[in-house]
């Protein structure tokens, strides 16, 4: 800030020398201009640091969610259904309520899993009530085809009699 009125000074001390104190006026009036602008430049530079930070918190929560993601699909793919139950659980710990279309996921994936028609059912219905995009039987339908697809060992990588199939039996047609 100093080499900024230093240098001002000089350019009006060469420009503005009248004789009769204009320097000391020119000085005066960089001192005030410096107390109205450092604290203005110091409040901006203040706000884009804070914003690289916040974007930098976004980005990392960005990152460890993209991780539980990877890791839940993975679980999904492959694992036991004691595994999936827990993976349930901490996804909807971790999915916050305003994603729907994540927790309607979960939730479809859950009641794909579960052999109680009536858990199914309800569970269905969590999803519906989570994201309004599957709440018709033929979206929950093929929401839950593409989870079946998905999934590549039982339980759970058949549709359920929910939708009014039966997973395919060895030796019949």
């Amino acid at each position: 800030m100093s080499l900024l009125l230093d240098c001002a000074s000089a350019v009006i001390e060469k420009q503005g020398d009248t004789g009769g104190g204009a320097p000391w006026r020119a000085g005066a009036l960089i001192a005030r201009y410096a107390w109205v602008v450092g604290p203005i430049a110091l409040a901006v530079l203040t706000a884009l640091w804070s914003g690289r930070r916040a974007t930098r918190a976004a980005d990392e929560r960005e990152r460890e969610s993209e991780r539980a993601l990877a890791v839940a699909n993975a679980t999904w793919a492959s694992g036991d259904e004691a595994s999936l139950r827990r993976m349930f659980r901490t996804e909807l710990d971790r999915i916050p309520e305003s994603d729907g279309a994540a927790r309607a996921r979960v939730f479809i994936r859950f009641g794909i899993l579960d052999d109680n028609p009536d858990g199914q059912a309800a569970l269905f219905n969590q999803a519906c009530t989570a994201d309004p995009n599957v709440c018709g039987i033929d979206a929950l339908k093929q929401a839950a085809e593409r989870e079946v697809r998905a999934r590549f060992v039982p339980p759970g990588n058949h549709l359920p009699l929910y939708f009014g199939g039966h997973p395919p039996i060895a030796g019949h047609r």
